[in-house]
């Protein structure tokens, strides 16, 4: 199979549907030291549910965790084969020993220190929903300033992503579409896991792949628990088109029309592993607030501000930091 050019360049967000809003506040903000830098609604669906954003200061792709708290809605989902089943964060070397002693404090049971791809990690799960969560020891000097945290202390904060791990059956099919539709290429193996990165790798250029032709699969549908797609960043909007255009000529032809999504435009495309993928435009944060005041107020599209009392009522699931 022809390779395409190099058009994705790196990690961008994670969508996960989780269990309540209150519980993605608690491990994200006041645990792990992100800022919640946008409160939304998701715009699918018959459901209101929150569209929760997590990140740095400004929210910088390469540090956006984004969450569905869809417990209220009922949206129940399982774990397994054919999703990104952990998400990995960059914090400097020497700091694990801190990290795990906070956890611990928080009531988050962490596993103990291992080593993968010759770097130390610990891995534990979202107290509130399960999903799985890793803390990768490396050197931070090219990653993401981390956002100011009352919780955690500057000096061992997150850095953004380190990189994100999909389950799959069988790597074969995963491995073509990796190489050669999403501009990523092998960095070695470790046991079960492959890792690719994107360019010579850094913060937020490593995807792992796990092959368990055992797992059960995966729930694709939103459901408590589960991550739901992982995002990647594209340069602008012909870069997003060329690349739907060309993957979709290899034959790739599960990909979505272009999504306008408030903060980023959108295109989804089912892999051969069944993980979705999304390649995202940044169009920002700080178009319906100011920096100073992200993630203070809910904001909805502009056609349901006339019933965005309703819309929370039925949410219903109260925010407190």
């Amino acid at each position: 199979m022809q390779k395409l050019p190099d058009r994705v360049e790196g990690l961008h967000h994670i969508t996960v549907a989780t269990g309540s809003a209150q519980g993605d506040i608690d491990l994200l903000v006041k645990i792990l030291g992100q800022r919640l830098v946008k409160r939304t609604m998701f715009y699918d669906g018959a459901f209101p549910v929150y569209h929760l954003y997590f990140g740095n200061e400004l929210g910088e792709p390469g540090t956006l965790f984004t969450t569905f708290p869809v417990r209220q809605a009922g949206y129940t989902g399982q774990r397994g084969a054919g999703q990104i089943t952990s998400v990995s964060y960059s914090a400097p070397i020497g700091t694990l020993s801190w990290w795990e002693e906070h956890l611990i404090k928080n009531q988050v049971n962490p596993s103990p220190v291992r080593e993968r791809f010759g770097q130390k990690y610990l891995s534990f799960d979202h107290p509130d929903c399960g999903v799985g969560f890793e803390i990768v020891e490396q050197d931070v000097g090219d990653a993401f300033e981390p956002w100011n945290s009352p919780y955690v202390p500057k000096e061992v904060a997150l850095r953004g992503f380190h990189s994100w791990t999909a389950t799959i059956h069988d790597v074969t099919e995963m491995d073509s579409f990796m190489r050669n539709a999403w501009s990523l290429k092998s960095a070695g193996r470790d046991g079960n896991y492959e890792r690719y990165m994107f360019g010579n790798g850094g913060a937020a250029k490593f995807v792992d792949v796990y092959v368990d032709d055992e797992a059960d699969r995966g729930t694709w549908a939103l459901g408590e628990g589960t991550v739901h797609h992982a995002a990647f960043t594209v340069a602008d909007l012909d870069v997003q088109a060329q690349l739907k255009f060309d993957i979709e000529g290899l034959g790739y032809t599960d990909v979505s029309d272009r999504k306008h999504r408030g903060y980023f435009e959108s295109v989804y495309v089912r892999t051969p592993g069944g993980v979705l993928f999304e390649a995202a435009k940044t169009i920002g944060f700080l178009n319906d607030e100011t920096a100073e005041n992200l993630g203070t107020e809910v904001k909805v599209a502009p056609q349901l501000e006339g019933i965005k009392n309703e819309l929370m009522q039925q949410i219903n699931d109260p925010i407190v930091i």
